[in-house]
């Protein structure tokens, strides 16, 4: 089990979390974001990413400044809502980001969780975590040969099977957002969303995230054999009957299938 020393933040008017071995780096927050541009990877209205080098390593920042776009423009009333009053994303973030590796999974190492408000007590988050020097499935996947694919597919199938049963769903599952190590193992990327299963619908959102990355592994190239044989990886790891996983692996392809279909429409 990983173990790791954090502290409380403060700088300015920014509160939050910091590892320990990185409290002198972020001594002064808004300085540090001064005069570390780094490189955007990311940049939406709500959000943005960036490739930040470090003397102490790199790191990736992201800066959240809304729960959605809309929400930010005033054309979704629920979404500004539900971020002014909501508790911070980025500090949900470290809790599960620990969570998950001291439970035995792989993702980001988080540095530095911080929230701030304005005078007005509209909400600005901050989440830093290291760099994760494997590659992304989505670039691997379509570059695979048709026999790595089929063993992809039944490696995600089992993994994604095992972050469940251990109480976790992962709040975008799609194939961007896992990297995949040399010795075959899965680095769970953007956790802002992931969460510990709660007692409500527990089972739809495990369901949710295998609709996720069926149809991500449709979108990258993978054919329609991926996801059944993902699907029945994942049915076999969990224990189910034989007519349990044909009716849900049918239900959910039919699904992802549906679904590319109508986005080849638009």
């Amino acid at each position: 089990m990983l173990t790791h020393t954090e502290s409380r933040y403060s700088s300015g008017k920014w509160r939050g979390r910091v590892a320990s071995d990185w409290q002198e780096e972020f001594s002064d927050f808004d300085q540090w974001y001064q005069e570390h541009d780094g490189e955007t990877v990311v940049s939406y209205r709500s959000r943005q990413v960036r490739r930040v080098r470090t003397a102490r390593g790199t790191v990736y920042v992201k800066s959240i400044w809304g729960l959605t776009d809309p929400g930010m423009t005033g054309q979704d009333l629920l979404s500004f809502l539900k971020w002014v009053f909501r508790p911070s994303r980025a500090l949900a973030c470290w809790r599960v980001s620990w969570q998950l590796l001291e439970a035995g999974f792989h993702c980001a190492r988080p540095e530095l969780a911080i929230r701030r408000r304005s005078s007005l007590g509209y909400p600005s988050d901050v989440f830093i975590s290291e760099e994760i020097n494997a590659p992304m499935i989505s670039d691997l996947l379509p570059k695979m040969a048709a026999g790595e694919q089929a063993d992809l597919a039944l490696l995600l199938g089992r993994e994604l099977q095992k972050l469940h049963a251990a109480g976790f769903v992962h709040g975008d599952c799609i194939l961007r957002n896992i990297c995949l190590t040399s010795g075959k193992e899965l680095v769970y990327l953007d956790n802002d969303r992931s969460k510990v299963r709660g007692i409500a619908s527990p089972f739809s959102r495990s369901i949710r995230n295998l609709a996720q990355i069926g149809y991500s592994a449709r979108r990258c190239g993978a054919g329609p054999e991926f996801p059944p044989r993902l699907f029945k990886a994942y049915a076999q790891q969990a224990g189910w009957s034989e007519s349990q996983s044909q009716k849900r692996s049918k239900r959910l392809c039919a699904a992802i299938e549906k679904r590319l279909e109508n986005r080849l429409k638009k």
